[in-house]
């Protein structure tokens, strides 16, 4: 008895540590150069982290895992950050190109 007490709170205690996974395969699926609209970025990606020439640039940090990418808030430094996406927008606010920059650890 004590020992399925010991296993069940042993379980129990190693599921709480596991790292959840936050990715999703399909988090940037809905990007398409020369279709997606600025406000359609942020509808689905939320606040970006940098905007630059008027909003004609936009940044987002994002990270990975086992399941895909997931978005990373605005922080000091680059932590859980390992990839920038770069949106660049036209005058009509639809973009014209997007590139998922790689950021090497310092």
């Amino acid at each position: 008895m004590k020992r399925s007490i010991a296993l069940l709170l042993l379980s129990v205690v190693l599921s709480a540590c596991a790292t959840p996974t936050l990715g999703r395969q399909d988090l940037l699926d809905f990007i398409k150069d020369g279709k997606t609209t600025r406000q359609e970025t942020v509808l689905n990606l939320g606040e970006p982290t940098g905007v630059y020439e008027g909003e004609r640039i936009m940044s987002f940090r994002l990270g990975n895992d086992s399941s895909g990418y997931f978005l990373v808030g605005k922080t000091a430094g680059f932590a859980g950050v390992n990839t920038s996406l770069i949106m660049v927008f036209d005058e009509n606010g639809v973009l014209k190109q997007h590139k998922l920059v790689p950021i090497k650890e310092p």
